[in-house]
């Protein structure tokens, strides 16, 4: 009941929608006070029987099909050398990752949660990659800043769209690209890949990965349930099971029957497109 409150709210006023989410973050940092959660997206799974698993070092093994989502989406392009931004970062782990592993010359975190910035200032502590608090619709940078840009299921939070894409369009240097992945309604998908085509980017490569999400929502049962009934107070349960895709629910049986769509994108600021 709660959750249909909130999709209720949300569906009706944009600023309200923003201002929930901020508020739901602050208390997720609130709530993990042991830093268990530095990753809140649903994973992915290469279904490719022949493919290599990627090598993660121990301490990020726990972590591991949450991380197997930023790899897809941010391997796509070579990033070494490069001014990355991630928008929308929640508790950092996708821009630890990267940093880490993937080797930009910088990487930048933004949210719109203060108290989430502030913990990935004292957890994250490797060189080159730093956090900012702001808004995915009004980003605090200049123009043409960052050779690339990540968005890693975030969007579906904001107030506006065609906003969110005005600005990275904005802050992204000319041949720079976008790398962008979030899930949304069977009935939306044309809706978002139309706000996509209408940003100024150039589309370079669309795919669904909803058969990967749900893989790696299966594998990771288990260990995110027990962290729901470990850190969760009773009352709340049912909403974090809703929020962590847990089997049974109704966003795991959506993606399961094909009612939500999981999508991937490339996307790039080609020079001589708007300004």
């Amino acid at each position: 009941m709660l959750t249909r409150i909130i999709d209720v709210a949300c569906s009706i006023s944009p600023g309200l929608k923003r201002s929930l989410v901020r508020m739901w973050y602050q208390y997720l940092t609130v709530l993990d006070k042991e830093a268990l959660m530095i990753f809140m997206n649903y994973g992915y799974v290469d279904l490719n029987p022949n493919a290599e698993e990627i090598a993660l070092r121990d301490v990020d093994e726990v972590d591991r099909y949450c991380i197997q989502l930023y790899h897809a989406v941010a391997s796509a392009i070579e990033l070494e050398g490069l001014d990355v931004l991630e928008v929308g970062c929640g508790r950092g782990g996708g821009a630890s990752y990267i940093m880490r592993y993937l080797q930009p010359k910088s990487m930048v975190g933004v949210d719109i949660s203060e108290k989430a910035i502030a913990f990935c200032n004292r957890y994250h502590s490797v060189k080159g990659l730093s956090f900012f608090q702001g808004d995915a619709e009004f980003l605090p940078f200049d123009e043409n800043t960052f050779d690339v840009i990540l968005n890693v299921e975030s969007s579906l939070c904001y107030g506006s769209m065609e906003r969110f894409l005005c600005e990275v369009f904005r802050v992204l240097r000319p041949n720079g690209y976008f790398l962008f992945t979030d899930f949304r309604s069977k009935d939306k998908i044309d809706v978002l890949r139309e706000q996509l085509i209408n940003s100024g980017l150039e589309v370079l490569k669309e795919e669904s990965i909803t058969s990967n999400v749900l893989e790696a929502l299966d594998c990771d049962n288990t260990r995110k349930l027990r962290l729901i009934y470990q850190k969760v107070p009773r009352i709340m349960r049912k909403l974090f099971r809703h929020f962590a895709g847990i089997q049974g629910t109704k966003t795991y049986e959506a993606f399961r029957m094909g009612d939500t769509d999981y999508r991937s994108f490339i996307l790039r600021k080609s020079e001589g497109l708007r300004e």
